[in-house]
């Protein structure tokens, strides 16, 4: 009996931290779409169209996903002074992923539905390659009970099923790209979408 209380126990306690990731996932595009986002100009991690693959410690809950560096204004939810690159003492250059619409001009808007996987990379902790200064890698947490919108998949939507790619809901896509739109004195989002998949709030 003992044993089985605990195994109860250790069951309930797993249950309540997923309630509570989830529900910081909710707290966070919730954020987003009210406009509470910043925008900074500093070298940060791009990973609008990162594919991913769940990680092998926490394969349910994340995934690493293959990013890029770039410099310039982005989005997140993060202070400025929190995206700022960071070189420790052992040479590992770490960053945080932010949202930027470096990739809208060659990178199509793919849509996809509820119950795919996808990966939430805003503010996650991503490593600069050290061979590689343009590219990082990042820990992202999967979702799959949301739609998503990605930069990746070259509109492949059959890659929904199985990409595990870089996105973000509909609704945080467009609360984002209306902070920065402002910060660019930009009228509309510079933003292609694959055919039939522009989102209905964008139409």
């Amino acid at each position: 009996m003992k044993k089985d209380s605990f195994l109860v126990t250790i069951i309930l306690i797993a249950l309540a931290l997923i309630g509570f990731e989830a529900a910081a996932q909710e707290g966070n595009h919730n954020a987003i779409k009210n406009g509470k986002g910043t925008i900074c100009s500093n070298e940060y991690v791009l990973c609008t169209s990162a594919p991913c693959v769940p990680d092998p410690e926490k394969p349910d809950s994340n995934a690493i996903c293959n990013c890029d560096v770039n410099e310039g204004l982005n989005f997140g939810l993060s202070e400025c002074k929190a995206r700022v690159p960071v070189t420790d003492s052992n040479g590992v250059k770490k960053a945080l992923s932010t949202f930027s619409f470096a990739q809208a001009p060659t990178k199509p808007v793919l849509s996809c539905p509820q119950g795919k996987p996808w990966t939430d990379c805003l503010d996650q902790p991503c490593i600069v390659d050290p061979m590689n200064p343009l590219k990082a890698i990042c820990t992202c947490k999967i979702v799959r009970d949301k739609p998503f919108v990605t930069f990746g998949g070259d509109c492949v939507s059959l890659t929904c099923d199985t990409g595990y790619w870089s996105g973000t809901t509909v609704g945080s896509y467009v609360g984002a790209s209306r902070d920065l739109m402002k910060a660019f004195h930009l009228d509309e989002i510079p933003a292609n979408y694959c055919a039939g998949m522009k989102p209905e709030v964008l139409q």
